[in-house]
C-alpha cells in the first residue's frame, strides 16, 4: 500500500487541474477503502471475503 497514493489522491486538485477536468467533463467522487492488515480494498464484500478465508486457515 503506498500512503504517498492515498495522500495524493486527497488533496484538491490545483487550479490548472481543475480547468482540465472542466473542460474533459472529469467528475471526481470520494471513495471509501477498507483496510484489512496490509491491503486496501474500495469493496467492502472483498475485504470480509479475505479476512473470513484467513480466519478458516488459522482454525
Amino acid at each position: 500500500m503506498a500512503s504517498e497514493n492515498v495522500k495524493d489522491t486527497m488533496r484538491a486538485p490545483s487550479v490548472s487541474e481543475a480547468e482540465e477536468m472542466a473542460k474533459y467533463g472529469i467528475t471526481r467522487v470520494p471513495v471509501d477503502y477498507f483496510h484489512y492488515r496490509q491491503y486496501r480494498y474500495t469493496n467492502f464484500v472483498d475485504a470480509i471475503a479475505q479476512a473470513r478465508r484467513d480466519q478458516k486457515r488459522m482454525d
